[in-house]
């Protein structure tokens, strides 16, 4: 028995609303850890990660064939439609950090925006890669740069930068940096056959995938000590290093189950993007019951 209908799971995933829903709870995550309270980040966020991952999608069409057969179906079946809605999603979501945020969170909203131009066309005046696309690793640096600035320094500007939040809020983009590069290279490794055939240089085709795997785990454990480091000194709350345990230890599993098993790494790369879900649970439970991180 199918959970899920066939078509309502290719109009979520494909249209990147699951995405944009994902970043909702990223920036509640972020917000939470710099003690700012939920603002019009959170509807901002969404509408500028719909609409600028559909374009990536839209401008990737022929090279994304071999790795997403069925989203490049559904994306080329009506691309005026979803050139339109994306374009809206943008422009609503630049009025709203404007209103909310002024200068800075436009600059903000719109530094996603400029990343995914350069990232996605080629408009580099370097003969051997004219996209960060084909930059090795540094195409998961921008990607990872970009989600990090959105999601931690939004809330920030539409908070009107109070100084207290602002250290928090370095936190959490340092975390949210190293969340990204991992959900970046997870997704690499299923992009790994076409990637290949069309030369772009990511960890799992310069050092493999078990390779890319080990230095993935690496990087969890960072970010552990990142939050237990910033929660021993109070630069975030206390209760932040249990909260996000759960989300850790999901994204580890996700990780290892990458090889070695039977699951579909296309699945198993939708549900890495759901890591904010296990993230907004552990803290709404950390902090409705008053959990502490011992130390």
């Amino acid at each position: 028995m199918q959970i899920v209908p066939k078509r309502l799971y290719a109009a979520v995933v494909h249209s990147s609303v699951f995405l944009g829903v994902a970043t909702i709870g990223e920036i509640y995550v972020a917000s939470s850890l710099a003690g700012i309270p939920p603002n019009a980040a959170l509807l901002v966020g969404f509408l500028i990660t719909v609409g600028i991952y559909n374009f990536d999608k839209l401008a990737d069409l022929d090279a994304d064939e071999a790795n997403y057969a069925g989203r490049t179906a559904f994306v080329a079946a009506h691309p005026r439609l979803y050139a339109g809605l994306s374009a809206l999603a943008i422009v609503v979501a630049l009025g709203l950090s404007i209103q909310r945020g002024g200068i800075y969170g436009l600059g903000l909203t719109l530094f996603p925006g400029v990343v995914a131009v350069f990232y996605s066309l080629p408009l580099l005046p370097i003969p051997s890669a004219d996209r960060l696309k084909d930059i090795f690793l540094v195409n998961t640096t921008v990607v990872a740069l970009a989600w990090a600035v959105l999601v931690a320094f939004v809330p920030l500007a539409v908070a009107a930068g109070q100084s207290t939040y602002v250290v928090g809020a370095l936190v959490a983009a340092v975390w949210f940096f190293i969340r990204s590069a991992i959900s970046v290279e997870v997704h690499n490794v299923r992009d790994v056959e076409g990637d290949s055939e069309n030369g772009v240089a990511t960890l799992p085709t310069v050092v493999g995938v078990r390779r890319t795997q080990l230095i993935l785990y690496t990087m969890e454990l960072f970010s552990v000590g990142l939050i237990a480091g910033a929660a021993w000194l109070g630069y975030i709350p206390r209760w932040a290093p249990i909260a996000l345990l759960p989300a850790i230890a999901y994204s580890v599993w996700i990780t290892y189950a990458l090889t070695g098993t039977t699951r579909s790494v296309e699945r198993l790369c939708t549900l890495r993007d759901g890591e904010g879900v296990l993230m907004v649970l552990g803290i709404i439970v950390a902090t409705s019951s008053g959990m502490i991180l011992p130390i």
